[in-house]
């Protein structure tokens, strides 16, 4: 009946585990929960979740990121219904498992949501992003699914290998599908381990991954938020004085986002910022001659 799938990079992934094979085993439903290592670099012995009856640990060879390990999954799947995770998730609800699978006659697919509960300055950046922002506005997370695998066949874009908007993409492909998403409040706990620094070099691989999706013609510049901005101020001819403003003000910016009360305006033109300079790299790549 069901078969929970989790990707897993450098995460100790025991604990979500167990969380779920107890609540799986009441339930009393034909089930397995299936694993994919992405060639993890630290130990965390996640292979003791094979004590667990019903359980399989799959790995890859070579980091293919998590577009690939989730596809990888998918087609090792026995059952029609998929919950898919994240591994640095736990459930919130006791009945976490058993709130999904009483909703599966309303439609194919939904979306249940997460939160965050820490607050180590430490990771003050991600976690002050994802709790005024981030939960409230989660349209394009895929770290908390449940749908109909069989009906669907749904598959992520192993073209993107780099950390951003691989999640955006794959809602983007479920609209053109016209596949209703059904959005649960039946969230997970995100827990973030990334430091300001870590979470601000991804943000900036987000942004110019986003510049090289719509350089692809994958994702439409109108289709999201930061792009769609960037796109107004192109029309009003100002976007050349954004990298005088990152000359300017760049350091301070960055100096901000990495100390102990991060200002989300200051993430905000980080990311516009970002964005620029990825789209100013591209054009310049069009535009060079390469004579023989």
């Amino acid at each position: 009946m069901l078969s929970i799938v989790i990707p897993v990079y450098n995460y100790n992934i025991l604990p979500l585990v167990e969380r779920l094979h107890q609540e799986a085993i009441t339930l009393t439903i034909p089930f397995e929960i299936l694993v994919c290592d992405d060639a993890s670099t630290s130990l965390f012995q996640n292979e003791s979740i094979l004590q667990l009856p019903h359980t399989r640990i799959l790995k890859n060879e070579i980091n293919q990121h998590v577009a690939y390990t989730r596809n990888r999954l998918l087609k090792e799947v026995q059952y029609p219904w998929v919950l898919v995770l994240d591994a640095d998730v736990m459930p919130i609800s006791p009945t976490f498992i058993q709130t999904y699978l009483e909703q599966r006659e309303r439609g194919p697919f939904f979306q249940g949501g997460f939160t965050y509960d820490s607050t180590d300055s430490k990771q003050s950046l991600r976690l002050k992003y994802g709790i005024t922002i981030e939960q409230h506005k989660h349209l394009h997370s895929c770290c908390n699914l449940f749908f109909n695998q069989e009906k669907l066949q749904l598959q992520f874009d192993e073209t993107i290998t780099e950390y951003g908007y691989e999640d955006t993409l794959f809602f983007l492909n479920l609209n053109k599908q016209n596949i209703e998403v059904i959005r649960l409040d039946n969230p997970v706990i995100h827990h973030s381990t990334e430091s300001n620094q870590t979470y601000l070099q991804r943000s900036k691989q987000a942004c110019w991954g986003l510049a090289k999706l719509i350089q692809q013609g994958k994702i439409k510049a109108e289709e999201v938020q930061l792009s769609r901005g960037y796109k107004q101020l192109e029309q009003l001819h100002i976007t050349p004085l954004l990298s005088v403003f990152h000359w300017l003000f760049g350091t301070s910016i960055q100096r901000n986002l990495q100390g102990k009360n991060p200002s989300m305006t200051m993430f905000k033109l980080f990311k516009l910022l970002e964005f620029h300079k990825a789209k100013v790299a591209i054009r310049k790549t069009e535009s060079t001659v390469v004579t023989p």
